[in-house]
């Protein structure tokens, strides 16, 4: 397990395609695969999905994506996607490696994107979903203010069976209270 970090040392950096080697590894390890599909994963449509993100301010961008660095190292990846101007609110995801799991690390790289994504002035609302046995997911949203707002019975289709997914949203000014209880 790597040494905890202390918070000045984590940071987001924006997603290049030198990073798509770091992502395809991570993807593929069995702390991953756990919670997400990965099945289908290359190296080719994980580097489109690099390509694609887009530059926060940007008027045509809908998804966004960064990668975590711990004492300059890769760690993880953060994104929001399907970012919606019309009704204020973007969906969210993210990623350690298994070396950082339950260190906090990822609370803090969350935070961090939240920071960047509030700055747009028509962003409402985040949300994200994850699967109900994903407890460590859940306490990153937890810690972070997110409220549970349902559980999808039989939503989605993962290694073969039905599961339910659970979905957790955060309001602006929610984040803007919890921000304050963070610094």
């Amino acid at each position: 397990m790597a040494p905890v970090a202390p918070e000045s040392q984590v940071r987001i950096v924006p997603a290049r395609p030198e990073h798509v080697d770091f992502w395809l590894e991570m993807r593929a390890a069995p702390g991953a695969r756990r919670f997400v599909d990965t099945d289908e994963d290359t190296r080719e449509l994980l580097l489109r999905r690099i390509l694609e993100a887009g530059v926060l301010g940007e008027p045509r961008a809908r998804s966004f994506r960064w990668f975590v660095e711990v004492e300059g190292q890769l760690a993880g990846t953060v994104s929001a996607r399907e970012l919606s101007r019309v009704h204020g609110r973007v969906e969210l995801g993210y990623m350690m490696a298994d070396a950082y799991h339950g260190q906090g690390l990822c609370t803090r790289a969350v935070a961090l994107m939240l920071e960047q994504l509030f700055t747009l002035p028509y962003l409402d609302r985040v949300w994200l979903t994850t699967l109900v046995e994903n407890v460590g997911s859940q306490g990153v949203a937890r810690k972070l203010g997110f409220a549970l707002e349902g559980t999808l019975r039989a939503h989605c289709l993962f290694q073969g069976q039905r599961r339910d997914q659970q979905i957790w949203g955060l309001l602006r000014p929610e984040w803007e209270l919890r921000r304050a209880s963070l610094g």
